[in-house]
């Protein structure tokens, strides 16, 4: 479960450090006063894309952290096992920078990772439920998807393989066009691959070979100059009666005669001495350079010649030595993919038809598992509704058969129904249902699935939208119930929800030196009651206000033990 989220610099929250528990958390505020945006930054934590607009305005980066306590038996340390990122306990440290460069830094116990490697983990986190989850239920294609999540590890394992099969099978089927669609072309293009094949392999290209060469070029070309130059030079430290190196000596020695007299000349004596061995070691290095200077012509006839060769091969295939080789490697993949004997065709339409049929039989076994998935599914949702006061409506799931097509999920093609009122008829669930309708199937179907959920918090973002009265108040109930098996964080503007939480934030904005900032602060007893009567009534609290917000409390303290 998130144990502490810490947030600086992220668009009104200037600093904020937030320690969660475990059980059912309310976040609740104003409209506009920051709770979505803390759950934008937890979201960022787990691999939601970043944007250099999050960050607060004359800032130059934004962080988050934030301390995960993670059960033993979690899928993520299979992960963090992967990538080689230690994890000594339960505990897990994710850290998340963004500056306004777009550098996106992300670090997993202090280990540098790839965005994609934060969201493997993160989805064995945290589980972000709001008005994205509406829209993937209002999206007939995310259906099939979302059924698939309610089935057992024996069909999961099942269409796992099918997908890999019918991956395979695409690959073959594109392999298939393109050698029809080719086959005219198929002995020019086979030629012209052998031809630039044989030209980049013949000349045996070793990467930067091209740069090594020009220096060295260089070197030979201006051997003389070189020469005169390294002689000059330590002549002038070393030669000419007494040279620079000599010279420092004296100065050093008669130095070191009244260093002892004074700090300021055992300092000219330290620095002077440094430079006189620094000389020293300069004129070496010079005169094992003129030693090592060496004279061929042949030598630098060939390099000219091999540079011409490199640069003929970078202008067709380059424009860098490195694009070449990269150009005569995919060269050879390609013509190991076309260079095919006459057979090649034929057997290959003959391995797609026994894959279509493979895939065919599997798939008719996954869609009879997935019937039974979505039988199971109406009766547990229906159970859900009902208590949720959708006592007449009745959820269905619809099947289409592909028959022979097939797609990546099989030969199923499915969409949710509902109907809401007796005597009316099952339609799709995406023109039927009304917002606070929608939040009520999801809720029921996130309260199906918060047994079987490999995550360790699902947080709740406004869920609640657009139900009210005792509709809220079975909310609040089923909300807390998802709680008894995994951490709930619940942005709500439901003082009936707000009241079944375990404990409950207040979510502010202040003004400070000119600047809008979020505020969070743990609700105490007392401060409950004042933030629920603000909820109750809108504006001004009143004493009675005040009494209905401690009922509702202590209702709501009834409701726990009831369902605990």
């Amino acid at each position: 479960m998130l144990k502490k989220l810490i947030i600086n610099n992220f668009a009104i929250i200037n600093k904020l450090q937030i320690d969660f528990h475990d059980g059912m958390t309310a976040l609740t505020g104003e409209t506009g006063a920051g709770k979505s945006i803390i759950i934008d930054a937890l979201g960022l934590l787990v691999g939601s894309r970043s944007s250099i607009d999050f960050i607060r305005t004359g800032q130059e980066q934004l962080n988050v952290q934030g301390l995960f306590e993670v059960k033993s038996s979690s899928p993520l340390f299979a992960i963090l096992d992967e990538y080689g990122i230690a994890h000594d306990d339960n505990q897990i440290i994710i850290k998340r920078e963004i500056n306004r460069k777009g550098r996106n830094v992300c670090r997993i116990n202090n280990e540098l990772v790839k965005t994609n490697v934060l969201r493997q983990a993160g989805r064995f986190l945290v589980e972000i439920h709001g008005q994205n989850q509406q829209q993937e239920l209002l999206n007939e294609d995310n259906h099939i998807n979302i059924l698939d999540r309610f089935a057992d590890d024996k069909f999961q394992n099942d269409l796992l393989k099918y997908q890999g099969l019918f991956s395979d099978y695409l690959d073959k089927r594109s392999r298939l066009r393109t050698i029809q669609k080719n086959s005219q072309n198929l002995v020019q293009r086979i030629d012209m691959l052998k031809f630039q094949i044989e030209e980049i392999d013949s000349a045996k290209l070793v990467v930067g070979e091209d740069d090594k060469l020009e220096d060295e070029k260089n070197q030979l070309s201006n051997f003389e100059k070189i020469s005169s130059s390294l002689q000059e030079s330590y002549r002038g430290l070393s030669e000419n009666n007494i040279g620079v190196v000599d010279a420092l000596g004296n100065v050093r020695d008669q130095l070191e005669d009244i260093m002892d007299y004074d700090n300021s000349y055992k300092e000219l004596y330290d620095s002077i001495n440094g430079a006189y061995y620094q000389l020293q070691d300069n004129a070496a290095t010079i005169s094992d350079q003129l030693d090592n200077l060496d004279f061929d012509e042949n030598r630098l006839d060939n390099i000219q010649k091999r540079l011409i060769t490199l640069d003929s091969l970078k202008k067709k295939y380059g424009p860098t030595l490195d694009e070449v080789i990269d150009f005569g490697e995919k060269a050879h993949r390609e013509l190991s993919e076309i260079d095919i004997d006459d057979n090649t065709e034929a057997a290959l339409e003959k391995d797609i038809a026994d894959s279509q049929t493979e895939l065919i039989n599997l798939g008719k076994e996954i869609s009879k598992k997935r019937h039974k998935t979505a039988t199971a599914l109406e009766k547990s949702i229906n159970h859900q509704l009902k208590d949720l006061y959708m006592p007449n409506a009745k959820f269905g799931v619809s099947f289409t058969s592909l028959d022979e097509s097939l797609s990546v999920n099989g030969i199923d093609q499915i969409h949710f129904d509902l109907k809401t009122n007796i005597g009316e008829d099952f339609k799709p669930l995406v023109r039927v249902a009304s917002g606070g309708e929608l939040s009520r199937v999801i809720l029921a179907f996130e309260a199906i699935i918060a047994e079987k959920m490999n995550v360790e918090t699902i947080v709740f973002d406004e869920i609640d939208t657009g139900v009210s009265g005792r509709v809220a108040q079975a909310i609040g109930d089923k909300i807390y119930k998802v709680s008894q098996f995994l951490q709930v964080l619940c942005i709500t503007h439901l003082p009936q929800v707000a009241a079944m939480s375990d404990l409950q934030f207040e979510i502010e904005k202040e003004t400070v030196k000119d600047k809008t900032e979020t505020k969070v602060s743990l609700l105490n007893d007392l401060q409950r009651i004042e933030a629920i009567s603000l909820m109750l009534a809108g504006t001004k609290v009143t004493d009675l206000t005040r009494q209905h917000a401690q009922e509702l409390l202590e209702l709501a303290q009834g409701e726990q033990k009831r369902l605990d």
